[in-house]
């Protein structure tokens, strides 16, 4: 309440409004009472008003981070010029401005396409494959069963042009699926039913919030494949699709530490957070797909991300040397799809990431 007031009354000031008192405490009161309220409401139940109310606070959250932002840098400009109120009050309307622009790229998704070189390990070369990698998605209080919607819309098409060349489309989710701010109902994600392509989870944190069992019973009654530390192998295209369970404590790789690595086919793991890239890499992982961090999801946030994660988002390779192996090994990391805390990406796209898999027969440099 003490930031909110904050916020407003500076705000006053810069556009030279004088707000009452009652006026200036009845606004905090009110911001208040729909971050609060409606939020402890939609844990235990979701209605639509109260759906409305934690987007709206999620947009103020937003916008109030920008003008405290817009604030001190007005505050420091102080100090060596006086900016005229014509001025001022631009740069206060760019954060409703830049609001709208950030709500509609949050609402859209964006395709990035990427080659995969991946060493050919079977004597019976394998049928092309490709894996739509998303992450992110939040179904919760802010994000709804229309963004599964839009997703397996756009999925599906891509599949439709893959499959016109014969190649196998695997669409895997890296966790979070859902946001954890509302209850998950058995037919929360019915919307992947019709996808025309296998789809498989592994959970992420948030996918724990509202019960991990909810989440996978509602994925299962959608035809997902989940794998909880457990692996899928797909003959046909040389793969062994490996799932390892989000862990709220520190990995313990050491020596003991097993994945179930195949010798005869490519290794994919799905890790939600995009770590242990190096650990896993020299196990034999040639694929790691992740998520987790959003890219940041909008400025200045994405800079704070690339300083916390070392693979913030983006797609990541190397060569790794395992005493007499060589391979290449690749990390994708996506922004992912859904938003967290506020419905808002700028700096960042709620994106699906195409990786079409290559297959060489030796070691591919780039």
């Amino acid at each position: 309440m003490i930031y909110n007031y904050f916020i407003i009354t500076s705000l006053s000031t810069i556009l030279e409004i004088n707000l009452d008192l009652y006026i200036i405490i009845s606004l905090v009161i009110i911001l208040a009472a729909i971050r609060i309220i409606p939020m402890s409401l939609e844990r235990k139940k979701s209605h639509k008003i109260t759906e409305i109310l934690v987007e709206i606070s999620g947009l103020w959250l937003w916008a109030s981070f920008m003008y405290l932002f817009e604030i001190i840098l007005l505050y420091i400009i102080g100090f060596f010029i006086q900016l005229s109120l014509t001025i001022k009050t631009i740069i206060v309307l760019l954060v409703p401005l830049f609001m709208i622009i950030g709500y509609y790229i949050a609402h859209h998704n964006y395709i990035k396409e990427h080659e995969v070189y991946l060493k050919e390990k079977s004597e019976k070369p394998s049928k092309p494959v490709t894996i739509i990698h998303v992450s992110d998605i939040h179904i919760g209080s802010m994000i709804h069963k229309s963004t599964i919607k839009r997703l397996v819309n756009n999925i599906n098409k891509i599949a439709e042009e893959k499959q016109k060349e014969n190649t196998k489309v695997v669409t895997i989710i890296s966790g979070d699926v859902a946001d954890g701010s509302s209850p998950i109902l058995p037919d929360t994600f019915m919307g992947f039913k019709e996808a025309t392509m296998p789809v498989i989870f592994t959970p992420g944190n948030h996918d724990y919030y509202q019960g991990i069992d909810n989440v996978k019973k509602a994925l299962e009654n959608a035809g997902v494949v989940i794998l909880d530390d457990d692996n899928l192998i797909y003959d046909d295209v040389n793969l062994n699709i490996i799932g390892l369970r989000f862990s709220f404590d520190n990995l313990d790789l050491d020596n003991s530490y097993k994945l179930p690595i195949s010798d005869t086919m490519n290794n994919l793991l799905i890790y939600h957070v995009p770590q242990y890239w190096d650990e896993f890499s020299k196990m034999g992982i040639e694929l790691q797909l992740s998520g987790h961090t959003h890219g940041g999801q909008f400025f200045p946030v994405n800079y704070v991300s690339k300083l916390m994660f070392e693979y913030s988002n983006g797609l990541f390779n190397r060569q790794v040397t395992v005493k007499d192996k060589t391979y290449r090994s690749y990390l994708s990391v996506t922004e992912g799809i859904g938003t967290y805390a506020a419905p808002i990406r700028l700096g960042t796209h709620s994106e699906i990431i195409v990786l079409n898999i290559n297959r060489v027969p030796g070691n591919r440099k780039e």
